[in-house]
């Protein structure tokens, strides 16, 4: 069985941690699956030949759609392609789109036009096409829009990660959808890599700050975040260390936040950017920390899923509601207000042992959630 893997990459930790999970999770129920990515900037070729998966051929700003004539090749022409590791649509038996975050009015209409003829497209070829856990909406009120709120219907199955953007969905589709469902996040089973932490020197008296250029771009409605999300980070910083933690940063994404960490790195006086290749070295470095401060979503995830205390920032829905599922909705950053943000330090750095306990505790029913997820996913690919 042939999947192509749709979403995922290599740079963007949580990206590169979901492809993990789905790797590990269907090369361990299904011996014989095969697995296609797309390259692109931060999915090169070499990469993708490393992990032993196909090159999917898609040329998205080609006049000619690609993925519609490869029906119509020759099957010698496509078995030449395999050749060289390229496979198309239609040698693809199902898709699993684990885009994390990339349907909604922030990402713009493109995404939207061209999964709505792909589902339609696969539907009609009789392919799976599944939507694993990710973050949907809000959405304009555009044709892309609507056309793709019209093509949900023609989805194996859709994984909302949270309420919010379950809801989302059905306004869209302006019906009930019976494959709509909501399940965690996917990657809260696998484990870290907790050797990285000691070359790092991190431990439980460190604490890690995990920014996100996104909170001070254009795609943060709220102009005071713009302005104030690093000043507010550094007087975090400053709290914590006078707390008796040892500050340190961490890029969690890779070329994009690489400004925003440097910077936060000499407003704080910190050692070196944490900055790892490895996604599982980097989620055992936070296993290993005291506690973190983060505004990447899967800096989140690493860090409550092991134990480890958590204050959020927030630009989109989907954080507020990962707090809720951990039992934390009261460590999520909802404003960038400095007074208020070094008084949730001090809350939190009371609250550090409870705090733990409650994650805990929480943890063995998302594992469930995400073991009932997978198992709901192979029955839709017929295994």
């Amino acid at each position: 069985m042939l999947i192509e893997v749709k979403g995922v990459q290599f740079v963007n930790k949580g990206a590169a941690l979901m492809l993990r999970a789905v790797v590990e999770r269907l090369r361990a129920a299904l011996p014989d699956v095969e697995f296609a990515l797309t390259p692109g900037p931060n999915a090169p070729f070499h990469r993708i030949a490393g992990m032993g998966a196909w090159q999917r051929l898609r040329l998205p700003g080609s006049p000619v759609d690609v993925d519609a004539l490869s029906y119509r090749l020759p099957r010698r022409l496509r078995q030449a392609l395999r050749r060289y590791g390229i496979v198309t649509e239609a040698d693809v038996d199902a898709v699993l789109d684990a885009s994390g975050f990339a349907y909604g009015a922030a990402w713009g209409d493109a995404a939207l036009d061209l999964t709505a003829r792909e589902l339609e497209r696969l539907a009609r070829h009789g392919k799976p096409y599944v939507f694993l856990p990710q973050a949907f909406g809000p959405f304009s009120d555009s044709p892309a829009a609507r056309r793709f709120g019209r093509a949900l219907s023609q989805a194996a199955l859709i994984c909302a990660r949270e309420p919010g953007s379950r809801d989302h969905l059905v306004r869209l589709a302006g019906q009930p959808l019976a494959q709509l469902e909501v399940f965690p996040d996917f990657t809260i089973t696998l484990p870290g890599r907790p050797e990285a932490a000691v070359r790092w020197g991190v431990d439980r008296g460190t604490a890690l700050l995990i920014p996100n250029e996104h909170m001070r771009g254009a795609m943060n409605p709220d102009p005071a975040w713009r302005q104030g999300y690093v000043p507010m980070l550094a007087a975090i910083a400053q709290r914590l260390g006078a707390g008796g933690f040892s500050v340190r940063v961490v890029n969690h994404e890779g070329r994009t936040d690489s400004a925003v960490c440097e910077e936060l790195r000499a407003l704080t006086g910190a050692p070196p950017v944490i900055d790892e290749d490895d996604p599982l070295a980097l989620k055992g470095i936070i296993g290993a920390a005291g506690l973190t401060v983060s505004s990447r979503y899967h800096g989140c995830v690493n860090s409550m899923s092991q134990g480890v205390p958590c204050l959020g920032t927030a630009w989109s829905h989907k954080y507020q509601a990962l707090f809720n599922e951990f039992g934390q909705p009261g460590n999520v950053l909802v404003a960038c207000d400095e007074p208020a943000a070094v008084a949730a330090v001090d809350r939190m750095l009371s609250e550090l042992a409870a705090d733990r306990t409650r994650l805990a505790a929480h943890r063995p029913a998302l594992e469930a959630q995400v073991d009932a997820l997978w198992a709901r996913t192979l029955g839709v690919l017929g295994r």
